[in-house]
């Protein structure tokens, strides 16, 4: 077929748009991998800098936990005063057992194995718990934990995942903890507000989050600080899971920070509708489920 002069310069006007577009979506597809081998290279690193964190943060308890039972022993064997080592070891291995939780539980929520079981909790409960727990990193860094939990003195049960409560405070609670200066005080309070949700907040005097940081803040595996000389011990871990299991629970998370005055986190949660008739309460570092008795 012979085409006539107009229309040939239509087909290759047609065909030029068409390579033009081609050309244009090529260019798109191209942008859109080398952002991927971006986050890529990014996650790669991310994960190699926990990996080293995380050994860092196993060993370190574990070969204290060893060291100090070394020493336990040679005492024991002499007679003398047992009870300042049994305090480290048992420190030691809080410390340990806390590491180990954060793992297990960002690995359930990267396969999406983690849900809420509601139960009526004990909340001011809970929260002193977690806090006696934490009481040995406070007293080592002479950091005074102030309690105000509800305003009115009672303990109301609320109906809310009790270990996952549990795993928001001691992340909350620890980071608070680790980035107060010496000397300083982390408070932590809890109310009911008027929409019946409960709202938990830790406030640190420390050094503060500046706002470029505070949106990667809640990524995982993120640190305001890197390297082995890092002033901040951790994995980088914490707040990613408090944020995760805030939004598990249908809650939400705020942060006001100013660097140099200090840091306060604010988690508020509804209460679930969906409960068994149980309830629960904290005492001596565990958690205790019981049927509820009903009044005759």
């Amino acid at each position: 077929m012979i085409l006539t002069d107009e229309e040939l310069i239509n087909e290759l006007t047609t065909r030029l748009a068409q390579s033009r577009k081609a050309f244009s979506d090529l260019s798109v597809v191209n942008l859109k991998l080398i952002e991927m081998n971006r986050m890529l290279e990014l996650s790669e690193a991310l994960k190699s800098n926990f990996l080293s964190n995380i050994r860092n943060e196993i060993n370190n308890p574990l070969n204290a936990i060893i060291g100090l039972g070394s020493q336990l022993v040679e005492m024991a064997q002499c007679g003398g005063d047992l009870s300042s080592l049994a305090t480290m070891i048992c420190s030691e291995a809080i410390n340990l057992d806390f590491q180990l939780r954060n793992i297990f539980v960002a690995a359930e929520l990267e396969a999406g194995e983690i849900d809420p079981h509601a139960a009526r909790v004990n909340v001011a409960a809970v929260v002193s718990d977690v806090v006696e727990s934490f009481s040995h990193c406070a007293i080592r860094k002479s950091v005074n934990i102030e309690l105000e939990l509800f305003q009115n003195d009672a303990s109301p049960l609320f109906t809310t995942d009790a270990e996952k409560l549990q795993v928001i405070v001691s992340n909350l609670l620890a980071n608070a903890v680790e980035y107060s200066p010496e000397g300083g005080i982390v408070s932590i309070s809890t109310k009911i507000d008027a929409d019946g949700w409960l709202e938990l907040t830790v406030k640190d005097h420390g050094p503060g989050i500046d706002l470029a940081q505070q949106r990667h803040i809640f990524d995982r595996f993120v640190q305001l600080e890197t390297g082995a000389t890092r002033p901040h011990p951790g994995q980088g871990l914490g707040l990613s899971i408090v944020k995760a299991l805030t939004d598990l629970l249908q809650g939400t998370i705020t942060l006001h920070s100013i660097p140099g005055e200090g840091t306060r986190f604010t988690v508020a949660l509804p209460a679930i509708s969906d409960v068994e008739e149980e309830s629960v309460f904290a005492d001596g570092g565990n958690l205790f489920i019981f049927d509820e008795i009903s009044e005759k």
